[in-house]
């Protein structure tokens, strides 16, 4: 199970509930800091404490968290296990990066802070987040690697002159180094181009990815990037009415599903069909699945150009949810590919 399916599944979300209103007043100065704008002192302070969080989050030490957290959050002990449980082992110190973090005092109203990227590009985004605190600290973060960017965003809140972890929010930041804009472009590219298949299976990643701090992120073209993939999606499906028969292979297969599949490889489309072939017999597998990739590009329009390599999944059924069908597959080379 991939790190997305096992966030979804998870649906973490340590949200910190104090019972200590702050209220602004109207002499309260909102003041917020970014990145190398904040005092250095605070940031080294926020650094200490996220590296021992960091720490535990690698080393699958609950102890090195709980003593950071406040009350709210460290009563929810069984969440961060759960969460420790599910990256243990998928992460490593050395590549740890941080993103952007922000200080805020007096930043929130009606107890909602807003903290926004303010780069002034098309990957701009901002984060809505609850707090009681009159001053907040929040890091954004990921880990490097080369399938998909982890990202962890620690919100910290100083309560007593104390900081403490509030709300600790797990997804993913990049598939493959490109987070959901990235996805957005280059499936526009490829749909003025007439790629339609390789369009809709690139705005999938882009909003499995769309709100890497759960449903309080949101990126400057998030609704932009909504609407396409709605588009894309639609258009696709009208044009070709899944399952659709491969008329000019003689045995007939239907293809139910085609998505991306992000694998060392790179990021492959994985088709899904249907065979009247026996699955133990893999030469007439192997000879169906060859007569089928031969003609793919014209099925598909760009498909055999804009991938190395096609990956093939022969089932005798569609799946239900339960059955444990075939689970090898045929992966085929393009001969035409632009990658």
């Amino acid at each position: 199970m991939n790190f997305l399916k096992l966030i979804r599944k998870m649906k973490l979300n340590f949200l910190s509930i104090s019972l200590l209103v702050f209220l602004l007043t109207a002499c309260s100065l909102s003041e917020t800091k970014k990145d190398n704008q904040i005092d250095p002192r605070i940031k080294n302070e926020i650094h200490t404490l996220n590296k021992r969080i960091v720490d535990g989050l690698v080393e699958n030490k609950i102890q090195n968290i709980l003593p950071i957290c406040n009350d709210k959050l460290r009563d929810r002990k069984e969440e961060i296990k759960r969460l420790l449980q599910m990256i243990k082992g998928t992460i490593k110190r050395s590549d740890f990066r941080i993103l952007n973090e922000y200080y805020q005092k007096n930043a929130a109203k009606k107890s909602i802070a807003t903290i926004r990227s303010g780069n002034g590009n098309i990957h701009d985004y901002q984060i809505q987040y609850d707090t009681r605190n009159k001053e907040t600290y929040v890091v954004v973060a990921y880990f490097e690697d080369s399938l998909y960017q982890k990202s962890f965003t620690f919100f910290y809140g100083k309560h007593n002159n104390v900081w403490r972890l509030t709300n600790l929010q797990a997804g993913a930041l990049r598939i493959m180094h490109k987070d959901a804009v990235d996805w957005y472009l280059q499936a526009k590219s490829e749909y003025k181009k007439g790629h339609l298949m390789d369009a809709m299976c690139h705005m999938v990643l882009a909003t499995q990815i769309l709100s890497p701090v759960n449903h309080i992120w949101q990126y400057k073209k998030e609704k932009e990037i909504q609407s396409f993939e709605q588009k894309v999606t639609k258009q696709t499906y009208n044009k070709y009415n899944f399952p659709h028969t491969i008329d000019y292979v003689e045995t007939k297969p239907v293809i139910f599903r085609v998505y991306s599949q992000v694998i060392p490889e790179g990021c492959l489309p994985l088709i899904l069909y249907t065979t009247s072939i026996d699955l133990k017999n893999v030469p007439a597998l192997a000879k169906e699945c060859k007569a089928m990739h031969e003609k793919i590009g014209e099925l598909f329009k760009g498909i055999d150009i804009n991938n190395k390599i096609i990956i093939y999944r022969p089932l005798k059924h569609i799946p239900n949810g339960t059955d444990t069908d075939n689970k090898y597959v045929f992966m085929m080379k393009n001969k035409e590919s632009a990658n």
